[in-house]
């Protein structure tokens, strides 16, 4: 039977709790013990030292990753309640794109030849390229957040801007692609195609037109949420909204 201590300096975390759920997830028999600066675990053959780096897999990729994120996020100047919504949009991202068989692997051959693991040392010098992916996942939930700030601001001036002048137009309609395309028509003359992928110049265009009633086609699969979001802002009450694929 091999040994191994496992141990966590800078982590919050129940070690020993956490190491026993992931371990029981496994199947392979296993003791824990309390050891000085770590949890001690025993595992049986080589089954079991793989088990073994199967479980601490799911403690560095999956369980540590609000950790090294909160840290990344508490260095951004935002407010405490966008700070927990970057958070946890970037704590989604990062488990969507979870790859614990590479992990698994570069722990098995530690573990073969070393009786002792840090864990945020072994993510420090083993696994840069993660906590790399970690912050490009809090500056990409940064970024997002942002613009959906800058929108919310521009739909609140766009919208007074409409409200003080009557409809120029009874309807329009316009579909929404998710490469940046946009089609905008009246049903009889109109008709026009552009890409405008910030969407700033579709909201000026149709605040200009100042229709009475927009119908808004989303076949962009998500892509433009950030936009149709606006559109329903700026035009509350007199916009209709289809998503989905239309023949």
């Amino acid at each position: 039977m091999s040994s191994w201590i496992i141990q966590t300096m800078e982590y919050d975390v129940d070690l020993e709790s956490l190491l026993r759920d992931r371990l029981r997830e496994g199947g392979a028999p296993f003791a824990l013990s309390a050891v000085w600066g770590g949890v001690g675990v025993r595992m049986e053959g080589r089954q079991g030292l793989e088990a073994l780096a199967k479980a601490l897999s799911v403690v560095l990729i999956h369980d540590l990753v609000p950790f090294e994120t909160a840290a990344l996020t508490d260095e951004m100047p935002l407010e405490l309640a966008d700070r927990r919504q970057v958070l946890r949009r970037a704590v989604d991202a990062a488990r969507q794109r979870e790859d614990l068989s590479e992990t698994a692997q570069r722990l098995s051959a530690y573990l073969r030849d070393e009786g002792k693991l840090c864990l945020e040392g072994f993510l420090r010098f083993r696994m840069p390229e993660t906590l790399l992916f970690w912050r490009l996942c809090v500056e990409d939930a940064f970024s997002k957040l942002l613009l959906e700030k800058e929108y919310a601001e521009a739909a609140a001036v766009l919208r007074l801007l409409l409200n003080e002048r009557p409809p120029r137009c009874p309807s329009l309609r316009l579909c929404l692609h998710g490469d940046g395309l946009c089609s905008l028509s009246d049903g009889e003359e109109l008709r026009m195609e552009y890409m405008d992928e910030t969407g700033e110049g579709i909201l000026s265009l149709l605040v200009g037109m100042a229709p009475a009633r927009l119908i808004v086609y989303d076949l962009s699969g998500g892509a433009r949420k950030e936009l149709v979001h606006a559109l329903t802002e700026i035009f509350s009450g007199r916009v209709c909204l289809y998503t989905g694929e239309f023949p």
